[in-house]
Protein backbone atom coordinates (compact mmCIF):
# COMPACT_ATOMS: atom_id res chain seq x y z
CA UNK A 1 0.00 0.00 0.00
CA UNK A 2 1.40 3.44 -1.07
CA UNK A 3 1.44 5.99 1.50
CA UNK A 4 -0.45 9.08 -0.80
CA UNK A 5 -1.21 10.91 2.53
CA UNK A 6 2.31 11.22 3.24
CA UNK A 7 4.02 11.43 0.23
CA UNK A 8 0.96 14.64 -0.46
CA UNK A 9 2.69 17.00 2.64
CA UNK A 10 6.05 17.15 -0.17
CA UNK A 11 3.84 18.20 -2.83
CA UNK A 12 1.97 20.39 -0.70
CA UNK A 13 5.04 22.29 0.28
CA UNK A 14 6.69 22.31 -2.90
CA UNK A 15 3.13 23.70 -4.85
CA UNK A 16 2.67 26.28 -1.87
CA UNK A 17 6.15 27.93 -2.32
CA UNK A 18 6.23 27.82 -5.65
CA UNK A 19 2.38 29.75 -5.94
CA UNK A 20 2.81 31.76 -3.30
CA UNK A 21 6.69 32.89 -2.84
CA UNK A 22 8.00 32.72 -6.18
CA UNK A 23 7.66 35.02 -7.20
CA UNK A 24 5.99 36.94 -4.29
CA UNK A 25 2.45 38.57 -6.16
CA UNK A 26 0.34 41.31 -3.15
CA UNK A 27 -2.71 41.10 -5.49
CA UNK A 28 -2.86 37.29 -5.67
CA UNK A 29 -2.26 36.87 -2.19
CA UNK A 30 -5.65 39.44 -1.58
CA UNK A 31 -7.37 37.86 -3.85
CA UNK A 32 -6.92 34.26 -2.11
CA UNK A 33 -7.35 36.08 1.02
CA UNK A 34 -10.82 37.31 0.28
CA UNK A 35 -11.73 33.89 -1.53
CA UNK A 36 -9.99 32.24 1.76
CA UNK A 37 -12.58 34.81 4.10
CA UNK A 38 -16.07 33.84 1.88
CA UNK A 39 -15.80 29.98 2.38
CA UNK A 40 -15.34 30.90 6.13
CA UNK A 41 -24.20 38.88 11.37
CA UNK A 42 -33.78 45.27 20.39
CA UNK A 43 -36.78 45.06 21.03
CA UNK A 44 -37.83 48.07 22.85
CA UNK A 45 -40.27 47.80 25.76
CA UNK A 46 -42.80 50.22 25.56
CA UNK A 47 -44.23 50.20 29.05
CA UNK A 48 -45.99 52.80 30.39
CA UNK A 49 -49.55 53.44 32.19
CA UNK A 50 -51.35 53.36 29.25
CA UNK A 51 -51.80 49.34 28.30
CA UNK A 52 -52.69 48.66 32.10
CA UNK A 53 -54.92 51.72 32.90
CA UNK A 54 -58.81 51.02 33.47
CA UNK A 55 -61.47 53.45 33.79
CA UNK A 56 -63.06 53.59 37.20
CA UNK A 57 -65.85 55.42 38.57
CA UNK A 58 -63.50 58.04 40.72
CA UNK A 59 -62.31 59.38 37.19
CA UNK A 60 -65.34 59.23 35.82
CA UNK A 61 -66.18 61.83 39.06
CA UNK A 62 -63.16 63.43 38.25
CA UNK A 63 -63.52 64.69 34.72
CA UNK A 64 -63.77 68.34 34.00
CA UNK A 65 -66.95 69.93 32.83
CA UNK A 66 -66.67 70.10 28.59
CA UNK A 67 -67.74 72.71 26.71
CA UNK A 68 -69.63 72.64 23.44
CA UNK A 69 -66.80 72.65 20.67
CA UNK A 70 -64.01 71.87 22.86
CA UNK A 71 -62.01 68.14 23.76
CA UNK A 72 -61.67 67.18 27.00
CA UNK A 73 -58.00 66.50 28.89
CA UNK A 74 -58.19 62.46 29.16
CA UNK A 75 -56.43 61.51 32.56
CA UNK A 76 -54.52 58.72 30.16
CA UNK A 77 -52.33 59.25 26.75
CA UNK A 78 -54.58 58.28 23.81
CA UNK A 79 -51.24 58.14 21.63
CA UNK A 80 -49.55 56.09 23.57
CA UNK A 81 -52.51 53.45 23.92
CA UNK A 82 -52.50 53.62 19.97
CA UNK A 83 -49.12 52.67 19.46
CA UNK A 84 -48.68 50.16 21.91
CA UNK A 85 -51.50 48.23 20.37
CA UNK A 86 -50.29 48.95 16.81
CA UNK A 87 -46.81 47.43 18.45
CA UNK A 88 -48.18 44.64 19.72
CA UNK A 89 -50.07 43.62 17.09
CA UNK A 90 -47.30 44.00 14.80
CA UNK A 91 -44.74 42.49 16.99
CA UNK A 92 -44.92 38.59 15.56
CA UNK A 93 -44.76 39.83 12.13
CA UNK A 94 -41.26 41.63 13.07
CA UNK A 95 -39.93 38.35 14.62
CA UNK A 96 -40.98 36.22 11.44
CA UNK A 97 -39.56 38.85 8.85
CA UNK A 98 -36.01 39.13 11.27
CA UNK A 99 -35.70 35.21 10.86
CA UNK A 100 -36.72 35.11 7.71
CA UNK A 101 -34.35 37.64 6.73
CA UNK A 102 -31.51 35.74 9.11
CA UNK A 103 -32.43 32.59 7.14
CA UNK A 104 -31.90 33.89 3.90
CA UNK A 105 -28.78 35.89 4.74
CA UNK A 106 -27.31 32.82 5.54
CA UNK A 107 -28.65 31.09 2.55
CA UNK A 108 -26.59 33.87 0.42
CA UNK A 109 -23.43 33.35 2.25
CA UNK A 110 -23.58 29.44 2.03
CA UNK A 111 -24.18 29.60 -1.61
CA UNK A 112 -21.09 32.27 -2.10
CA UNK A 113 -19.07 30.19 -0.53
CA UNK A 114 -20.10 27.26 -2.20
CA UNK A 115 -18.90 28.79 -5.17
CA UNK A 116 -15.96 29.86 -4.03
CA UNK A 117 -15.39 26.04 -2.89
CA UNK A 118 -14.91 25.83 -6.75
CA UNK A 119 -13.38 28.91 -7.06
CA UNK A 120 -10.49 28.35 -4.89
CA UNK A 121 -9.59 24.73 -6.35
CA UNK A 122 -9.09 26.04 -10.31
CA UNK A 123 -7.16 29.36 -8.53
CA UNK A 124 -4.96 26.96 -7.15
CA UNK A 125 -4.81 24.39 -9.85
CA UNK A 126 -3.83 27.01 -12.53
CA UNK A 127 -1.93 28.96 -10.00
CA UNK A 128 -3.97 32.45 -11.47
CA UNK A 129 -6.33 33.94 -9.48
CA UNK A 130 -9.61 35.34 -11.71
CA UNK A 131 -12.28 35.99 -9.08
CA UNK A 132 -14.97 37.32 -11.30
CA UNK A 133 -14.77 34.66 -14.34
CA UNK A 134 -13.96 31.71 -12.07
CA UNK A 135 -17.27 32.82 -10.07
CA UNK A 136 -19.33 33.08 -12.83
CA UNK A 137 -18.06 29.68 -14.47
CA UNK A 138 -18.85 27.99 -10.99
CA UNK A 139 -22.38 29.39 -10.15
CA UNK A 140 -23.95 26.16 -11.57
CA UNK A 141 -21.86 23.66 -9.59
CA UNK A 142 -21.48 25.95 -6.60
CA UNK A 143 -25.52 25.65 -6.45
CA UNK A 144 -25.58 22.15 -6.94
CA UNK A 145 -23.41 22.20 -4.22
CA UNK A 146 -25.26 24.05 -1.55
CA UNK A 147 -28.69 21.96 -2.30
CA UNK A 148 -26.66 18.74 -1.68
CA UNK A 149 -24.69 20.47 2.17
CA UNK A 150 -28.54 21.19 2.77
CA UNK A 151 -29.71 17.93 2.36
CA UNK A 152 -26.50 16.57 4.54
CA UNK A 153 -27.70 18.68 7.04
CA UNK A 154 -31.34 17.90 7.09
CA UNK A 155 -30.24 14.01 7.31
CA UNK A 156 -28.01 15.04 9.94
CA UNK A 157 -30.46 16.90 11.90
CA UNK A 158 -33.17 14.26 11.35
CA UNK A 159 -30.45 11.59 12.96
CA UNK A 160 -29.57 14.04 15.92
CA UNK A 161 -33.55 13.61 16.80
CA UNK A 162 -34.17 10.28 16.31
CA UNK A 163 -31.55 9.89 18.43
CA UNK A 164 -32.25 12.02 21.26
CA UNK A 165 -35.58 11.07 21.23
CA UNK A 166 -35.41 8.18 24.00
CA UNK A 167 -33.73 10.49 25.63
CA UNK A 168 -36.31 12.81 25.92
CA UNK A 169 -39.13 10.05 26.72
CA UNK A 170 -36.87 9.39 29.35
CA UNK A 171 -36.55 12.26 31.11
CA UNK A 172 -40.39 12.74 30.74
CA UNK A 173 -40.99 9.78 32.50
CA UNK A 174 -38.76 10.34 35.20
CA UNK A 175 -39.71 14.15 35.70
CA UNK A 176 -41.57 13.49 38.61
CA UNK A 177 -39.27 11.83 40.48
CA UNK A 178 -35.91 12.95 39.68
CA UNK A 179 -32.74 10.25 39.79
CA UNK A 180 -29.12 11.40 39.19
CA UNK A 181 -28.18 7.94 36.85
CA UNK A 182 -30.90 9.41 34.36
CA UNK A 183 -29.29 12.55 34.43
CA UNK A 184 -26.14 11.24 34.38
CA UNK A 185 -26.77 8.45 31.08
CA UNK A 186 -28.88 11.23 29.46
CA UNK A 187 -25.50 13.39 29.45
CA UNK A 188 -23.21 10.13 28.57
CA UNK A 189 -25.73 9.75 25.53
CA UNK A 190 -26.10 12.73 24.62
CA UNK A 191 -22.14 13.33 24.26
CA UNK A 192 -22.14 10.15 22.81
CA UNK A 193 -24.69 11.27 19.96
CA UNK A 194 -22.65 14.54 19.31
CA UNK A 195 -19.47 12.91 18.82
CA UNK A 196 -20.68 10.25 16.73
CA UNK A 197 -22.62 12.83 14.53
CA UNK A 198 -19.27 15.47 14.22
CA UNK A 199 -17.24 11.80 12.97
CA UNK A 200 -19.84 10.93 10.18
CA UNK A 201 -19.92 14.64 9.40
CA UNK A 202 -16.56 15.49 8.68
CA UNK A 203 -15.59 12.38 7.40
CA UNK A 204 -18.67 12.72 4.74
CA UNK A 205 -17.37 16.63 4.15
CA UNK A 206 -14.03 15.31 3.70
CA UNK A 207 -15.84 12.83 1.35
CA UNK A 208 -17.09 15.75 -0.74
CA UNK A 209 -14.22 17.97 -0.47
CA UNK A 210 -12.24 15.46 -2.65
CA UNK A 211 -15.68 15.02 -5.24
CA UNK A 212 -15.46 18.98 -5.52
CA UNK A 213 -11.93 18.80 -7.77
CA UNK A 214 -13.25 15.29 -9.39
CA UNK A 215 -16.27 17.32 -10.32
CA UNK A 216 -14.51 20.45 -12.21
CA UNK A 217 -11.98 18.24 -13.89
CA UNK A 218 -13.83 14.80 -14.99
CA UNK A 219 -16.81 17.18 -15.69
CA UNK A 220 -19.41 15.78 -13.26
CA UNK A 221 -22.09 16.76 -11.45
CA UNK A 222 -21.44 16.83 -8.09
CA UNK A 223 -23.72 13.64 -7.02
CA UNK A 224 -22.05 11.96 -9.63
CA UNK A 225 -18.74 13.29 -8.02
CA UNK A 226 -18.95 11.99 -4.91
CA UNK A 227 -20.37 8.60 -6.12
CA UNK A 228 -16.88 8.19 -8.07
CA UNK A 229 -14.83 9.24 -4.55
CA UNK A 230 -17.28 6.71 -2.97
CA UNK A 231 -16.86 3.98 -5.08
CA UNK A 232 -12.61 4.61 -4.47
CA UNK A 233 -13.06 4.82 -1.24
CA UNK A 234 -14.57 1.07 -1.09
CA UNK A 235 -11.91 -0.14 -3.34
CA UNK A 236 -8.92 1.30 -1.23
CA UNK A 237 -10.19 2.37 1.88
CA UNK A 238 -7.02 2.39 4.10
CA UNK A 239 -5.42 5.34 1.67
CA UNK A 240 -8.66 7.51 3.18
CA UNK A 241 -8.10 6.36 7.42
CA UNK A 242 -4.00 7.29 6.45
CA UNK A 243 -5.33 10.64 4.90
CA UNK A 244 -7.46 11.77 7.86
CA UNK A 245 -4.79 10.77 10.29
CA UNK A 246 -2.24 12.90 8.75
CA UNK A 247 -5.14 15.68 8.13
CA UNK A 248 -5.50 15.24 11.61
CA UNK A 249 -1.93 15.57 12.21
CA UNK A 250 -1.50 18.77 10.13
CA UNK A 251 -4.39 20.24 11.74
CA UNK A 252 -3.15 20.24 15.53
CA UNK A 253 0.31 21.37 13.83
CA UNK A 254 -1.36 23.91 12.19
CA UNK A 255 -3.64 25.48 14.38
CA UNK A 256 -0.55 25.55 16.67
CA UNK A 257 1.27 27.64 14.31
CA UNK A 258 -2.06 29.75 13.70
CA UNK A 259 -2.24 30.57 17.43
CA UNK A 260 1.69 31.57 17.69
CA UNK A 261 1.89 33.66 14.52
CA UNK A 262 -1.52 35.32 15.13
CA UNK A 263 -0.59 35.80 18.98
CA UNK A 264 2.97 37.54 17.74
CA UNK A 265 1.75 39.80 15.26
CA UNK A 266 -1.06 41.02 17.49
CA UNK A 267 1.71 41.35 20.55
CA UNK A 268 4.38 43.32 17.68
CA UNK A 269 1.51 45.46 15.96
CA UNK A 270 -0.16 46.00 19.27
CA UNK A 271 2.81 47.44 20.87
CA UNK A 272 3.60 49.86 18.17
CA UNK A 273 0.34 51.15 17.60
CA UNK A 274 -0.16 51.59 21.50
CA UNK A 275 3.31 53.48 21.64
CA UNK A 276 2.08 55.77 18.31
CA UNK A 277 -1.30 56.22 20.15
CA UNK A 278 0.55 57.31 23.15
CA UNK A 279 2.50 59.89 21.27
CA UNK A 280 -0.79 60.85 19.10
CA UNK A 281 -2.75 61.56 22.88
CA UNK A 282 0.01 63.72 24.39
CA UNK A 283 -0.02 65.57 21.26
CA UNK A 284 -3.43 66.37 21.06
CA UNK A 285 -3.77 66.80 25.06
CA UNK A 286 -1.81 70.25 24.15
CA UNK A 287 -3.80 71.05 21.62
CA UNK A 288 -7.22 69.93 22.63
CA UNK A 289 -9.35 69.11 25.97
CA UNK A 290 -10.34 65.82 26.92
CA UNK A 291 -13.58 64.76 25.40
CA UNK A 292 -12.04 65.84 21.71
CA UNK A 293 -8.94 63.73 22.08
CA UNK A 294 -10.74 60.68 21.48
CA UNK A 295 -12.59 61.80 19.22
CA UNK A 296 -9.30 62.58 17.17
CA UNK A 297 -8.13 59.65 18.13
CA UNK A 298 -10.70 56.96 16.86
CA UNK A 299 -9.64 56.92 13.24
CA UNK A 300 -6.58 56.23 13.95
CA UNK A 301 -7.08 53.48 16.03
CA UNK A 302 -10.10 51.75 13.45
CA UNK A 303 -7.43 52.28 10.73
CA UNK A 304 -5.17 50.33 12.87
CA UNK A 305 -7.76 47.56 13.75
CA UNK A 306 -7.99 47.18 9.68
CA UNK A 307 -4.70 46.84 9.42
CA UNK A 308 -4.09 44.28 12.34
CA UNK A 309 -6.71 42.53 10.47
CA UNK A 310 -5.26 42.80 6.92
CA UNK A 311 -1.95 41.37 8.64
CA UNK A 312 -4.18 38.35 10.29
CA UNK A 313 -5.44 37.35 6.39
CA UNK A 314 -2.56 37.53 4.84
CA UNK A 315 -0.78 34.70 7.51
CA UNK A 316 -4.14 32.89 7.07
CA UNK A 317 -3.36 32.52 3.41
CA UNK A 318 -0.37 30.19 3.47
CA UNK A 319 -1.72 27.80 5.18
CA UNK A 320 -4.81 26.97 4.29
CA UNK A 321 -3.82 27.12 0.80
CA UNK A 322 -0.76 24.39 1.80
CA UNK A 323 -3.68 22.04 3.44
CA UNK A 324 -5.85 22.67 0.09
CA UNK A 325 -2.81 21.32 -1.82
CA UNK A 326 -2.29 18.60 0.03
CA UNK A 327 -5.66 17.55 -0.13
CA UNK A 328 -5.04 18.13 -4.18
CA UNK A 329 -1.64 16.05 -4.27
CA UNK A 330 -3.42 13.47 -2.12
CA UNK A 331 -6.50 13.53 -5.22
CA UNK A 332 -3.94 13.67 -7.63
CA UNK A 333 -2.00 9.78 -6.38
CA UNK A 334 -5.34 8.59 -4.82
CA UNK A 335 -7.58 8.55 -7.57
CA UNK A 336 -6.37 6.96 -11.38
CA UNK A 337 -7.41 9.20 -14.19
CA UNK A 338 -8.13 12.40 -12.16
CA UNK A 339 -5.72 14.51 -14.69
CA UNK A 340 -5.59 17.64 -12.09
CA UNK A 341 -3.98 20.21 -15.04
CA UNK A 342 -1.49 21.45 -12.18
CA UNK A 343 0.35 25.20 -13.08
CA UNK A 344 3.60 22.57 -12.66
CA UNK A 345 2.77 19.56 -14.66
CA UNK A 346 5.61 18.06 -16.46
CA UNK A 347 5.65 18.99 -19.47
CA UNK A 348 4.55 15.79 -22.21
CA UNK A 349 5.76 17.08 -25.10
CA UNK A 350 8.98 14.45 -26.30
CA UNK A 351 12.01 15.82 -26.40
CA UNK A 352 13.44 16.66 -30.25
CA UNK A 353 17.34 17.66 -30.11
CA UNK A 354 16.40 20.75 -32.03
CA UNK A 355 16.87 24.26 -30.97
CA UNK A 356 13.78 25.54 -30.56
CA UNK A 357 15.69 29.80 -31.00
CA UNK A 358 16.38 28.36 -34.27
CA UNK A 359 14.06 27.49 -37.48
CA UNK A 360 13.33 24.25 -38.56
CA UNK A 361 13.10 23.22 -41.80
Amino acid sequence: MSWYGIDAVDRAFSRTRKALFEPFDFWKWAKLAIIIFLLGGVASNYGGQGTNYKIGSEDLENLPNIEPGQMPDFPFDMNEIAFSYIYAASFPAIIIAAIVSILLLVLIFSYISSVMEFVFVESLVKNEVKFWAYSRRFLGKGFYLLLVRLALGMVFLALFGIAILPLITSILKNSSDFAWPVLLGGIFWFAGVVIVLILLASAINSLLSLAIPLSIYRNKGILSALKLVFGNFRRSWQEIVVYWFIRFILGIGIAILTIFLFGLTLLVLGLAFLIFDGILYFLFSSLVSEPLIWILLAPFVIIELILILGVLFFLNVPLVVFLKYHLLSFLEAWFADVDIPFFDAPSLEPETGFDESEPNF
